[in-house]
């Protein structure tokens, strides 16, 4: 885990030594342990710099610092690749030897033999460069899921790359202009519009796609190439469930033991949910590692989880720390302009302002490596809306539909808070309309906005024909997991923690979009094959509770809204008060009892204003 950037192009418009070191002491964030530097010459007019920070999580020997070169290629890597020891043992029946125990060796060598072609059968989170002497080539890539960040500036001479958005323009030099539609967006529909197209906050640098390869010659001719297709995914019905339940037990433990692969000890995030009580539960039992829980005392009723989270840690004896967040305006605003300035990013929603105080305890018992629950709902189907999609996907079914609309009505619609989630019909005009459907958490903010009207840039097309299939691949690709995992990497990394989600596999994805979609939503429950595998393994209370209480705080318990000095800093933004109807804000901010979408809208305007502020 570690930070990357570097340059190829043309020698007139590489950085200088002032930029590379500038560059390097901003990495430092995302990699305490070592950083390094390596220039070639691609021939008398075009150069390739790399640069990297190592956070070393695998063989900490300094042999295993980067940039990695050997004779054939050089290489910065940021991530994991889980399944390094498999494919080490492939390679050296093919005669290629190793110096070290690292999986960027194990990288690098598969690079050189196999090229950019056998990438999909990598297991992990990544964002790497390598280069080909031989060829002459340069190859970006980021994993699957997108785990790992990886931003560049592409232009007709000059390729400018980094695993922070902030890296570009430090290492290059140069201003960028802001974003503003990617705010205004941000704004008026939250965290789930940051990654649904390939824009950043600044204009000209994007973001590489997830199961994406950036390919460019000696020449500069650059060509993208997906190496993964998850449409070729088909639904068996003829699945036999309790077989299934096997193999997918089967799965999800090979996954979890290779993503307990480290040389140092762990922590783990606990909520008294079923994903991170799945990876606590199994983990304790299939490794001998200590694993070290956190969790955030509660302070909100609605989402105290303190009972679930007791049962957990006497059923498998975990050592475990509560984290208690305090009401502290000068200390969690400047939490948050810190995170903002060194990683040129947002804070998404306040949830990541916990998960960031957080890390900064997990960071000081000297933990490097932390489990979190990230991508569980979106793979098994685990959000209210799954359940409405599950509906329409069933509606030309009347038998079934009425029996499961009947199931949701019981079970379900009574745990609902947001009045968008509870109006099946509604949603159901809605796609008639061929309405966006996600944005659903913040439709009741329209009134604030002086037009409401949504910025979209790329026109999604569906991937499957399945609706449900389709939607819960959408929250994975566009809407719900990215803008989630981003923050999450982003937040850790600024900490110097390595974040790893063991749900986000392909194995794991490939099963389950393989199902028929009874075995994930039934009975009114969400990830319902999953709850399944897990009896005897955590407790009945948990599997049973169809509640979807979530990792949330509002923002009433972190700031005093009411402060004048937090109110001069809303209300004296000149893109702030072009965009939002100043009057029902400021009865906004009055309100007492703010809800889940009020909150995150109030912190989306603190974390515009302090970026704006920081890189206008």
């Amino acid at each position: 885990m570690c930070g990357i950037s570097g340059f190829f192009g043309s020698n007139l418009n590489s950085p200088n030594k002032e930029s590379i070191i500038n560059t390097l002491n901003l990495m430092k964030n995302r990699g305490t342990d070592d950083s390094g530097v390596f220039e070639y010459d691609v021939n008398k007019n075009h150069k390739v710099i790399f640069n990297h920070s190592r956070l070393s999580i695998i063989d900490p020997n300094p042999n295993s610092s980067q940039p990695f070169v050997d004779e054939d290629g050089m290489l910065v890597f940021n991530g994991m690749i889980y399944n390094y020891l498999e494919i080490k043992k492939d390679l050296k029946k093919k005669k290629i030897k190793f110096i070290t125990n690292s999986d960027t060796e194990v990288l690098l060598k598969f690079l050189n033999y196999y090229g950019e072609e056998k990438i999909s059968e990598l297991d992990g989170m990544w964002s790497f460069a390598y280069y080909n002497f031989k060829k002459k080539k340069l190859v970006l890539s980021r994993d699957s899921f997108g785990e790992k960040p990886l931003f560049y500036n592409l232009r007709k001479n000059y390729l400018y790359f980094g695993s922070s958005l902030n890296y570009i323009p430090s290492l290059s030099a140069k201003k960028f202009k802001i974003n503003y539609d990617k705010f205004e967006n941000y704004l008026k529909f939250g965290f789930r519009t940051l990654c649904n197209d390939n824009e950043s906050f600044f204009k000209e640098i994007n973001s590489l796609e997830p199961g994406c390869n950036l390919i460019l010659n000696e020449k500069l001719k650059f060509k993208k190439k997906e190496y993964w297709a998850p449409k070729k995914i088909t639904i068996k019905n003829s699945l036999n469930y309790k077989q299934e339940k096997k193999n997918l037990t089967k799965i999800f433990k090979n996954v979890l033991k290779k993503r307990l692969r480290s040389d140092f000890p762990m922590a783990c995030l606990l909520s008294g949910g079923i994903d991170s009580s799945s990876i606590v539960s199994i983990a304790n039992k299939i490794s001998n590692k200590n694993i070290h829980c956190f969790s955030v005392k509660p302070r909100d009723k609605d989402y105290d989880e303190d009972k679930q989270i007791q049962t957990i840690i006497k059923k498998n004896n975990i050592k475990h720390q509560y984290i208690d967040i305090k009401k502290d305006n000068k200390k969690n605003l400047l939490h948050l302009q810190n995170i903002i300035q060194s990683t040129g990013n947002i804070v998404p929603t306040s949830t990541y302002l916990i998960f960031s105080l957080l890390c900064k305890r997990i960071k000081s018992e000297k933990f490097k490596v932390l489990l979190t629950g990230y991508g569980g709902d979106e793979m098994f189907a685990g959000f209210y809306i799954h359940q409405l999609h599950y509906l329409y996907s069933i509606k030309k079914n009347p038998s079934i539909f009425k029996k499961k609309y009947l199931e949701w009505q019981k079970f379900v619609k009574p745990l609902l808070r947001n009045k968008y989630l509870r109006n099946y019909e509604k949603y159901k005009e809605n796609m008639k309309k061929k309405e966006d459907v996600m944005f659903y958490d913040f439709m009741g903010m329209k009134q604030y906005f002086k037009s409401f009207r949504f910025k979209n840039k790329k026109k999604l097309v569906p991937t499957f024909s399945d609706h449900l299939k389709d939607c819960l691949y959408k929250d994975m690709r566009y809407y719900s997991l990215p803008g989630q995992i981003a923050a999450v990497d982003n937040i850790a990394m600024h900490h110097g923690i390595e974040n790893r989600t063991p749900f986000l596999s392909k194995d794991i994805f490939k099963k389950t979009f393989s199902y028929p979609n009874h075995f994930l939503i039934n009975k009114g429950y969400g990830k319902y094959i999953f709850r399944d595998i897990l009896k005897n393994k955590v407790d009945d209370t948990i599997l049973k509770n169809r509640n979807k209480i979530g990792f949330f705080m509002n923002i009433q318990h972190l700031l005093d809204l009411e402060s004048k000095a937090l109110r001069k800093i809303i209300f004296s933004n000149k893109f702030i008060k072009s965009i939002i109807n100043v009057k029902l804000l400021k009865i906004l901010l009055d309100k007492k009892d703010k809800n889940n979408q009020e909150s995150h809208f109030i912190f989306a305007i603190l974390n515009t204003i302090f970026f704006i502020n920081k890189f206008e």
